[in-house]
């Protein structure tokens, strides 16, 4: 049956932020390259449809994310678009990679840096995805981290090639 969606055509494009690059290849795919780890995905099928956005209001403690982060994360979407607090995303993290998660997102606050990092996420459905993630602290005038706002992109795992739904 063919698709009623008609793919964009789109130039070649590479994305560079600091140690990620996200490159454009030929068949529409994209490929993430971070440090030794190489990751595809079809950016116009899945990853644009799929990626959500998200702002954690530091001060109350209240990530606003879209349906996408939502889904990814097994929440309510009319709860997460009101605001949840913090810990009940990390709750959602898988608990090999929650220390590492907690201790990135202390580090770019302090540091004032960008967030890029790779974990994984249970669903409502219990399985873990992969995600990447990337973000950044935003200080008010007198310098206090007050927003963290970001992206998480699900990523392709061959395993779940056959077993995805759209």
């Amino acid at each position: 049956m063919a698709s009623l969606h008609k793919r964009a055509e789109v130039p070649a494009l590479t994305f560079s932020c600091k140690s990620l690059v996200l490159t454009k290849i030929n068949d529409g795919n994209m490929q993430a390259m971070t440090g030794q780890n190489v990751h595809s995905f079809d950016m116009f099928d899945e990853v644009a449809c799929d990626a959500g956005i998200y702002t954690w209001d530091i001060v109350r403690n209240l990530v606003f994310a879209d349906s996408a982060v939502a889904v990814l994360f097994g929440l309510d979407p009319d709860a997460t678009v009101h605001g949840l607090p913090l810990e009940d995303y990390l709750a959602r993290v898988h608990p090999d990679d929650r220390p590492d998660l907690a201790k990135k997102i202390s580090d770019v606050i302090v540091a004032d840096i960008a967030q890029q990092n790779t974990y994984r996420v249970q669903g409502k459905d219990g399985r873990y995805r992969m995600v990447a993630a990337f973000g950044r602290a935003f200080r008010d005038h007198s310098g206090s981290p007050v927003l963290y706002s970001g992206i998480v992109v699900p990523m392709a795992e061959p395993e779940d090639e056959g077993l995805r739904t759209h």
